[in-house]
């Protein structure tokens, strides 16, 4: 087995001792280095600085960094998709919109550790709205009826000043020889692990299987018996719409969902290595 091509992702989310999230997503591949920085107002989220980075970009002993404007006064939630687009225009680099993307995410996740700053009254009033907004949108938020969690214990997880999210993920791409390759996926944050493993005849996959170490809740799990139904697809013909279909849609993971369609973009490097 021979490694062809590797990504790797990260995503931290800090309270800072001056009331602000400091926020940061990098990415490293075999030709690529980048990040992507976000300074936010922890009550309203509303973005203060928005930085974006790429060490690899010009001399070897330079760093090309740039104000990112467009998300200046933006807030940093969800409906965000305007904002990133015009970061897209600004840019002209998915990597970078991606990435703040990323931010975005983890500041989202940590709003039930920051329930007085964004004006809460109780855990049941945020765990209330996010089945209003949820609903049907994961196999969590498509069972409730099952599920066996509380709005307190899934609010009040300790989380001291400091860190308050940390998101991992990486592809990796290898030979198996004889146009055979193995693809394979990592998803590890605060309240996830998530993995899949993709052999593939061509582009085509033979096999899928992988699973949850970790999931906030059993009904989550469940999610992993879509895998089969990508067994014969050629990934490379399917937008990550579809591949969400294929994966149950509102009845799988989300996670998931992003890790497989994570794996099918490193399609594009067979060959090249």
């Amino acid at each position: 087995m021979k490694s062809l091509f590797q990504r790797n992702w990260y995503t931290e989310v800090r309270r800072s001792t001056t009331g602000l999230l400091k926020v940061g997503s990098s990415y490293l591949d075999t030709q690529r280095e980048a990040a992507a920085h976000l300074l936010v107002d922890i009550h309203t989220f509303i973005i203060i600085e928005a930085l974006w980075e790429e060490p690899r970009a010009l001399k070897p002993d330079s760093i090309c960094s740039r104000q990112v404007t467009p998300l200046l006064g933006a807030e940093a939630y969800l409906g965000s998709g305007p904002v990133l687009r015009e970061t897209a225009a600004f840019l002209n680099d998915p990597l970078a919109v991606t990435l703040f993307s990323e931010n975005i995410k983890g500041i989202i996740q940590t709003e039930r550790h920051l329930l007085e700053e964004r004006g809460y009254a109780s855990p049941e009033e945020y765990y209330l709205k996010w089945v209003k907004n949820g609903l049907n949108s994961c196999r969590f938020f498509s069972n409730l009826d099952r599920v066996e969690i509380t709005a307190d214990n899934r609010t009040r997880e300790f989380r001291p000043a400091g860190n308050l999210f940390v998101r991992f993920k990486n592809q990796n791409l290898y030979s198996l020889g004889e146009d055979q390759y193995l693809l394979t996926g990592d998803f590890s944050d605060s309240y996830h692990e998530v993995n899949v493993n993709l052999k593939l005849d061509g582009f085509t996959v033979e096999k899928a299987d992988g699973g949850f170490v970790r999931a906030p809740n059993p009904v989550c799990r469940e999610a992993q018996v879509f895998l089969s139904s990508l067994h014969g697809i050629d990934l490379r013909d399917h937008s990550k719409k579809e591949i969400a279909g294929i994966l149950g849609k509102g009845q799988g993971c989300v996670h998931m969902i992003d890790l497989v369609h994570d794996c099918a973009q490193m399609l594009g490097f067979i060959g090249k290595s």
